[in-house]
């Protein structure tokens, strides 16, 4: 039996949330300016939007996607990919100007549930790793502890966001 626990009760408006409003998921409100789907958007282009992970893996997780919905990568011309691909990698700069990280964990999410992601609406994963990330609670209890608020994150990141056109 569990004794102790660590309650996120942000994580509830995520568990509980609609996946689509109007037909739409909430990647693709994000991209029309739908002020209703709670989102700390770094950067837009023409084609493509860099956010912030509002439920972070770890501190300056961010998301780089599609504007319009493509469910794979399949679904983009081998420009966009191609696109998609430098932003990433002006990102990851960014990320290494503003936070110092050691590393990172980047990866793409197609498929919806199937694939982990919580729609199928294709996106970038970027987590910075830093060297203190397996502490005590991570691995014992299970779960993650972050130093700062996602919003605090954008703020530091807000900075820099001139890198990334």
């Amino acid at each position: 039996m569990i004794e102790n626990w660590l309650c996120a009760p942000d994580r509830m408006k995520w568990v509980t949330r609609s996946k689509k409003k109007g037909g739409k998921c909430v990647f693709c409100r994000i991209s029309e300016g739908d002020h209703d789907a709670d989102s700390l958007v770094l950067h837009k282009t023409r084609k493509f939007m860099v956010i912030m992970n509002l439920y972070p893996y770890n501190t300056g997780h961010i998301q780089v996607l599609p504007r319009r919905h493509a469910k794979s990568l399949e679904d983009l011309t081998d420009k966009e990919v191609a696109d998609l691909s430098i932003l990433v990698k002006k990102c990851i700069k960014m990320l290494k100007k503003a936070m110092d990280p050691l590393g990172f964990n980047v990866g793409f999410n197609q498929g919806g549930d199937a694939s982990g992601a919580s729609f199928e609406h294709l996106h970038v994963h970027i987590v910075p790793r830093f060297k203190t990330d397996y502490g005590f609670i991570d691995i014992i209890g299970g779960t993650k502890v972050l130093p700062e608020k996602p919003e605090d994150t954008f703020k530091r990141l807000q900075v820099h966001k001139k890198m990334l056109k």
